[in-house]
């Protein structure tokens, strides 16, 4: 996985040049056209994860929480403004005018069973969300993980951690999370509207992301028994 962890980051650069490239091609067509808003969404969720990487630290982990919500929003609500529908679209016109309301929620359950249709199982979108939206606002289980974090180097004697066992699943969290914008920003499955992301230009993507799914995944499921108890979110 440290292999998988240095190579991030030209992987990220590949994927975020291009999307920037895309984008701004679309964005010549049509400033506030669905691939537009599309690519606004994909290139926001590449810029978090450029962020994400400088908290992958002991001392830095519930600030990462925080910032990992954003990432999600973003990249879920890129997977709701792919759908080719109408309603998608209508959505998207309320996203760009900036109105209140419910234009920047992703829809979860849609895009869980749009996958699982597909045969990808498990992407847990709305529960994913949800855990993360618990360990993001100021709960008892996210200041836990606060306490946990600052006594590392504020307390007096310090706390001592092993690092490694405290950072796994946290490298692991963020190796996925790459490897799934891959799959939503750059796969044009059947129903979703085509982003026309050139492959020649990212060489390495394919490679990381499947390395990503052999590696990293059954870390995160080996962790699943730290998931927040069930109420603690909604599900």
């Amino acid at each position: 996985m440290n292999e998988l962890l240095i190579a991030a980051p030209a992987v990220l650069a590949e994927l975020t040049k291009e999307l920037v490239r895309r984008g701004d091609e679309e964005y010549r067509k049509g400033p506030e056209s669905q691939v537009t808003a599309c690519f606004f969404l994909a290139i926001r969720s590449a810029s978090l994860l450029c962020g994400m990487a400088k908290l992958l630290t002991p001392q830095t982990r519930d600030s990462l929480e925080v910032l990992s919500r954003g990432f999600l929003e973003a990249r879920d609500l890129l997977m709701t403004f792919r759908f080719d529908e109408k309603g998608t679209r209508d959505k998207i016109g309320h996203w760009f005018a900036g109105q209140l309301g419910s234009s920047w929620k992703a829809e979860h359950k849609k895009c869980d069973e749009f996958l699982e249709k597909l045969g990808h199982h498990g992407a847990e979108f709305a529960k994913k969300w949800s855990q993360s939206t618990t360990l993001a606002h100021p709960t008892r289980f996210a200041a836990q993980n606060s306490v946990a974090t600052a006594t590392l180097w504020a307390a007096n004697p310090r706390r001592i951690d092993d690092f490694h066992t405290m950072l796994e699943p946290k490298v692991a969290d963020y190796l996925t999370c790459i490897a799934t914008l891959i799959v939503i920003a750059t796969f044009d499955f059947p129903g979703l509207i085509s982003l026309g992301c050139d492959l020649n230009r990212m060489p390495n993507i394919d490679t990381f992301r499947q390395n990503v799914y052999a590696v990293a995944v059954p870390i995160l499921n080996k962790n699943r028994k730290g998931d927040l108890p069930s109420g603690s979110f909604r599900g």
